[in-house]
């Protein structure tokens, strides 16, 4: 059992008391207002550094769904330079730690088929990766920042569910104080 959430968690149990969570793709049903709502596919627009008087450069990816909305993620560093290089199709002289996860996976014939970023609590997000091997279909409760990494390099779809986006969407003046890591990296 691993500590997760609000509680302990073992296998089949519910990853949180207050809602019931489906497969991705299909809806999710909360139990706060009790609506069911579709997840919205999204695409990584970039990773920028937010930058602000008194406070250290943070990494942050934009993801961007159909309707123009930006979803700020706040990453670490090497997660940051990590879905950076996917983006760009960058690859490293030895394998770096995501590399290798998705080596592996291809070794055991398993792959990722889905992202989905289902919660934000306390201006911390949440996402599962869904990893089919065989005929068996897991979701593995993990940091947005390596579901995006992973999710890109093996080409698998991102979701967010839309009450995430609508609590969490930035304007588009919001995105003219960040800087490209690009200009990071030089």
């Amino acid at each position: 059992m691993c500590e997760n959430r609000n509680r302990q968690i073992g296998k089949g149990e519910l990853r949180r008391e207050a809602k019931i969570f489906w497969s991705p793709g299909f809806y999710k049903m909360s139990a706060e207002d009790n609506v069911m709502e579709a997840p919205v596919p999204v695409r990584v627009k970039g990773v920028y550094i937010a930058e602000s008087e008194g406070n250290s450069p943070a990494p942050v990816v934009l993801l961007e769904d159909d309707r123009a909305r930006i979803v700020p993620i706040f990453v670490g560093l090497s997660e940051a330079i990590s879905i950076h290089h996917a983006l760009s199709g960058e690859l490293s002289p030895r394998p770096m730690t995501h590399d290798l996860f998705i080596s592996v996976l291809e070794f055991l014939s398993a792959s990722i088929t889905n992202v989905l970023i289902d919660d934000l609590d306390s201006g911390i997000y949440y996402a599962r990766l869904t990893i089919k091997s065989d005929e068996k279909q897991s979701e593995i409760d993990a940091r947005p920042s390596d579901c995006l990494a992973l999710a890109l390099r093996s080409r698998a779809p991102i979701e967010v569910q839309e009450k995430v986006v609508a609590e969490s969407s930035i304007s588009k003046s919001d995105m003219e104080r960040l800087t490209s890591i690009e200009n990071y990296l030089q």
